[in-house]
């Protein structure tokens, strides 16, 4: 092998050492978020015992001095926590979150093959604290030991502490199958192994043993019961049992000292049964995968999308030659137009991760920001497994932060003012994610004071947001937290105050095409709602003309299609129109309308039945469906600008380029206009 090539393969492990950090730090970030100081979780405390144990392994073997060093020290310090020496409490939590913060950055740096990084000495520090509070009496230091001479030569004496060999006592249970035998082993060698390691007792049960004539020549009866006095352990005793594989079934306990010697005394029951093919523990079962680089990931999905586009435009030929169908090609179109839904659904699933790595890690947001403020908050998660696509998952961090650390602030009231009104001293903080409709939804929900809609309205007159005397309804009064500089808080904290974060949130989940909601009673708590799509690349919906221009609407946003009949349709005001539907009435919007085109609204014959998130219907008219069918999706912004009602565009098979209706702008917009509802004005 070359010296290029050994550089590349070590550069390879290096790298694969480095995706094993990352895998155990968010391991380390969950269990230490989930950690409790009520009630001592044992395997919580090994399984982080494991991950800084792990870390430290890989590291000593690319000579990783720092990182080595540190681990080591936080290993140690675990350790004592893991032998029940010292209990967990809020302060060591909080420790060992600095010291996870302490191996990201240490791993980071070496990553990044910068200078060494090393950990804060007051996190160190703080470790060493917890060593020597759970340390035996020192030793006397060489200084305070009188030093022998020697020919001229100063020795101090060192204490050697040699443990001596115990013996220890297993019950050994040996049970063979027939294929044991066929192979042509035997149980004297098992035997023979065992009586090497100390003494040995053997005890054959026959009980299984059935009468003469019923014996089966090629089955295994009998049973082994042994008693193994030795000062080997489990693990050389196991190890006998290796080579046997599933065709002996052992099982080993270790003994009390107060057992009674002799085979009559071996005990039946099992404490702990070996699987001497599989030695991994059964709850952490790891399933077959493989990494892949995240960029190789998206570059399929940009080919798959071209693909979609090119299976588009081959769909138009055929209906511009009017091949139809039914044909032979007609066939063979619909069957790759299926294979590259399945193939596109893949890869879409491939770039989802579970949502639940963004929810840990606001469980050590949750625990700051109780710690500042001095509240009692209760976390709790729903939905953990709910899938969202990556890049979306990347940007959705920072606002459900924004937004948790302002629920335990303004939202969550004190212990002391819960108290006066009756309820729990604790707050209640939930995070849920589930879908409907074809997307995500996250709801962030507090049981705290609720949104004060007077005191917020005062406040955007106050800072000039508003005109005193406009008139807003309840959710436009709501929606004034989200606009730049506001605040309610007078004076500025570490958590607040400052009129930065709900605008922010605001425009980061526009970024993803997403929407927040709030609905809150006063004394009872806030909700908001945050809807997301599921993916930004990929979207099902339905083209229809307007004005001869092809747009694109969500197929999730549209609850059904009528025929639209202009001479039921009847006006509101202010260019507002109704529409009768089932046993009620919609408001009306004409897509020349959207468009900026003037219109007799005659040509328009058809009707979406469209709803929003908040469950709230319009009918929306249209001159014509042309096709329904998925579209890759095309950002407006990146690639042109933003407009008004529009979210995203794609590329048709004709090559066109098609905008696709912002739905919920489109709500929007009618609400801001409309001052009363469609009922009281009919």
């Amino acid at each position: 092998m070359s010296a290029t090539e050994f550089t590349d393969d070590m550069d390879a492990i290096r790298q694969i050492f480095f995706d094993e950090c990352d895998e155990q730090l968010a391991l380390l970030e969950e269990e230490l978020t989930t950690l409790s100081d009520e009630r001592e979780d044992k395997e919580k405390i090994n399984t982080i015992f494991r991950c800084v144990h792990s870390i430290k392994g890989g590291a000593a073997a690319f000579g990783m001095e720092e990182l080595v060093k540190f681990s080591h020290l936080f290993e140690s310090v675990l350790d004592l926590f893991r032998s029940g020496d010292l209990s967990v409490t809020t302060e060591s939590i909080a420790t060992f979150l600095k010291c996870k913060d302490a191996l990201f950055d240490i791993v980071t740096a070496f990553k990044n093959e910068g200078t060494a990084c090393e950990a804060a000495s007051d996190t160190v520090a703080e470790l060493e604290r917890y060593l020597d509070s759970g340390a035996p009496e020192p030793e006397p230091s060489p200084e305070d030991v009188e030093m022998d001479d020697i020919f001229g030569m100063a020795f101090a004496p060192v204490k050697i502490e040699i443990e001596a060999p115990v013996d220890q006592r297993f019950s050994i249970s040996l049970k063979v199958t027939t294929e044991f035998y066929e192979r042509g082993d035997d149980v004297r060698n098992i035997l023979i192994a065992l009586k090497e390691l100390g003494a040995l007792q053997v005890e054959v049960d026959t009980d299984a043993v059935p009468l003469i004539g019923d014996i089966s020549p090629g089955r295994s009866y009998l049973t082994w019961n042994l008693l193994l006095e030795t000062q080997k352990s489990r693990g050389d005793i196991e190890e006998i049992f290796e080579w046997s594989g599933d065709d002996l079934q052992a099982t080993v306990r270790l003994l009390a000292d107060n057992v009674t010697d002799g085979p009559a005394s071996l005990p039946v029951e099992v404490e702990e049964k070996i699987d001497l093919q599989i030695k991994k523990p059964a709850e952490r079962k790891e399933s077959a995968t493989v990494r892949v680089d995240i960029q190789r990931i998206d570059k399929l999905v940009d080919l798959i999308g071209e693909l979609v586009i090119n299976q588009g435009a081959i769909q138009s030929q055929m209906r511009r030659n009017k091949v139809h169908g039914d044909s032979v090609l007609g066939n063979v179109v619909t069957a790759q137009e299926q294979l590259i839904h399945e193939l596109q659904e893949n890869v879409i699933t491939m770039r989802a991760y579970p949502i639940k790595t963004v929810f840990q890690k606001l469980g050590r947001v949750v625990r700051e920001t109780a710690r500042l403020t001095e509240k009692q908050v209760r976390l709790v998660l729903e939905g953990e497994d709910t899938e969202v696509d990556r890049s979306i998952l990347e940007k959705l961090s920072d606002p459900l932060t924004h937004m948790v650390r302002n629920a335990i602030d303004h939202g969550i009231e004190s212990p002391q003012a819960r108290s006066l009104a009756g309820k729990d001293p604790e707050g209640l903080l939930r995070l849920r994610a589930f879908q409907r409709s074809g997307r995500i939804i996250v709801e962030i929900q507090d049981d705290g004071a609720g949104l004060d809609a007077d005191r917020i309205y005062e406040k955007a007159v106050e800072k000039k947001i508003i005109e005193r005397g406009q008139r807003l309804d309840r959710e436009e009064i709501y929606s004034l937290i989200f606009e730049p500089g506001f605040s309610t808080v007078a004076e500025v904290t570490d958590v607040s105050g400052r009129g930065v974060g709900m605008d922010v949130v605001k425009q980061s989940l526009q970024q993803i095409n997403g929407r927040i909601f709030i609905s809150s009673a006063k004394g009872k708590g806030t909700t908001f709602s945050i809807s997301l799509p599921f993916t930004l690349s990929v979207i099902e919906g339905i083209i229809f003309k307007a004005e001869g221009q092809d747009f694109v609407i969500p197929v999730n946003n549209v609850l059904e299609t009528i025929i639209f009949d202009a001479k039921k349709a009847f006006h509101v005001g202010e260019g507002k129109y109704g529409y009768p539907y089932r046993d009620g009435y919609l408001s009306v919007i004409y897509a020349s309308d959207i468009i900026g085109t003037s219109s007799d609204g005659l040509n328009q014959k058809i009707c979406f039945v469209i709803e929003n998130e908040n469950e709230e219907k319009l009918a929306f008219i249209v001159d014509k469906i042309i096709d329904h069918s998925r579209f890759v999706v095309k950002n407006l912004e990146d690639n042109y600008r933003k407009i008004a009602c529009f979210s995203t565009a794609t590329i048709l098979g004709d090559g066109n380029v098609a905008f696709i209706l912002d739905v919920e702008f489109l709500f929007g917009e009618l609400l801001k206009k409309r001052e009363g509802s469609l009922e009281e004005r009919v």
